[in-house]
């Protein structure tokens, strides 16, 4: 029999869980980044994107997470920018995967893009445009450091091979939690955009 000593944590662990689930400090509360599935296979998916406006500052090189990019970019959204204005933090976060200028950047929201998004009060942050297009993706949980990653975009690539869709850019990782989230909860992804027929 199973004793209520193991029962009552549980219970109350997959409360707490599921509570966190509907709160806004998941990704559940924020806006998110449109697409268009247009052929799924289990975790891999192709996808088409509208344009969005990018903000973005440089990663360190060998940084796994950022370094302190992603505070720099939290900055901006906070307040440290022309207008002075909050503006509402979006997901996925992106960050560049491989080459010597590396990027973080967060998707500014569709209101704030319409309305002409304010320049960053620090030089090392710029705001830019993520052109339309098609992508290959594949989604898994865990952490965004170093062997996780390192084995999505691997499993990713030879997906593409047998699908014989030849990459167009680096590889790019979607990260949609907050840091807090347990790693198991987790919804990331990498992407590499393709050919558009």
């Amino acid at each position: 029999m199973v004793s209520l000593k193991i029962i009552l944590p549980l219970g109350a662990a997959l409360i707490g869980l599921l509570a966190l689930a509907g709160c806004k400090l998941t990704r559940a509360g924020y806006e998110t980044l449109d697409y268009k599935v247009v052929r799924k296979n289990g975790a891999f998916e192709i996808r088409d994107y509208p344009a969005a406006v990018l903000v973005s500052t440089p990663m360190s090189p060998g940084s796994k997470e950022g370094d302190d990019s992603f505070m720099r970019l939290f900055r901006y959204i906070g307040g440290a920018n022309e207008k002075e204005a909050k503006i509402a933090m979006t997901t996925p976060v992106f960050m560049d995967k491989e080459g010597t200028n590396r990027l973080m950047s967060f998707v500014v929201p569709k209101k704030t893009a319409s309305q002409g998004a304010p320049k960053a009060a620090a030089e090392n942050i710029s705001l830019g445009r993520r052109e339309q297009g098609r992508f290959a993706v594949y989604r898994f949980s865990g952490s965004v450091r170093g062997g996780n990653t390192d084995e999505a975009v691997k499993k990713l690539a030879d997906w593409m091979d047998q699908e014989h869709l030849p990459a167009l850019e680096k590889p790019q990782v979607a990260a949609y939690d907050p840091p807090f989230m347990p790693p198991f909860l987790r919804r990331n992804e990498v992407m590499v955009r393709i050919k558009q027929e």
